[in-house]
């Protein structure tokens, strides 16, 4: 029987971060998941450690083997509270993050940023630069939030969306849709074939101005919600958008009368 965040004894502040920011309902999403990849996981507005630490007293997750904790390093307190106020728990982490957001984090000054090399230098930890990301997609004119979000999914290249889904794509881009939407389209024209999945996504099969106005207009945006819908809201949506209406009956035989 499956067990839902909402039924645990967790506070109400844990709960809304797992549901809101993290889309974390059931105790299965929890799955596979440790203190390092939950807080790769996590967006800079939640206090991962706080999180991880109530599930952990519950049994839902455990720290990593094998991974330096910054708390077991020899480091200034100063550098210390900037990585873990940026949910970076294990020098490991200092990977997914590209130098120029590093830079940026509150308090990580002239004399910090040297001290956090050093340490990296230590333990053969890389720091990487976005500007491989940025030439490598250059041709796509991505914003500047997108090569963070490829970086931080180790999307280095156009060969790195290999076997790569439009599922796929929608998690790389944060769950937002339409962020996910725009991507496709342009990763298509610049040659990118992505694989199947169990669902699609109406741009998988709707032009770029169709599906957005059906995800605008009734908020759905794959081919399994379509199907779902009752013989009287299909025709809702084929009186709106009567060019639709032939795609959609073609896309969906079952339902033509």
């Amino acid at each position: 029987m499956e067990t839902y965040i909402k039924d645990l004894n967790l506070s109400p502040e844990v709960k809304t971060a797992l549901s809101w920011y993290l889309h974390i309902t059931k105790v299965s999403d929890l799955e596979g998941l440790n203190y390092l990849t939950f807080a790769n996981r996590c967006p800079k507005n939640c206090n991962v450690l706080a999180i991880a630490d109530e599930l952990n007293a519950l049994g839902y997750l455990y720290p990593p083997e094998n991974e330096i904790s910054v708390n077991n390093i020899s480091m200034s307190k100063r550098l210390q509270n900037v990585l873990i106020r940026n949910n970076i728990l294990y020098l490991s982490q200092l990977s997914i993050h590209p130098r120029e957001e590093i830079l940026k984090f509150r308090n990580m000054g002239e004399s910090t940023m040297p001290e956090l090399d050093s340490i990296c230098e230590k333990y053969g930890i890389q720091i990487r630069s976005l500007v491989s990301i940025k030439e490598a997609f250059s041709d796509c004119h991505f914003p500047a939030a997108l090569h963070t979000m490829f970086f931080k999914n180790a999307i280095f290249s156009i060969d790195d969306l290999k076997n790569k889904t439009a599922h796929d794509l929608y998690i790389i881009c944060g769950h937002n849709y339409a962020l996910n939407m725009k991507t496709y389209y342009t990763l298509k024209k610049n040659g990118v074939v992505f694989d199947d999945w169990e669902d699609k996504y109406l741009f998988e099969v709707l032009s770029q101005k169709n599906s957005a106005l059906m995800w605008r207009e009734y908020d759905l945006t794959t081919m399994s919600q379509l199907l779902d819908c009752n013989e009287e809201r299909l025709k809702e949506i084929c009186s709106t958008f009567p060019k639709l209406s032939e795609t959609i009956m073609t896309l969906l035989p079952s339902i033509q009368s």
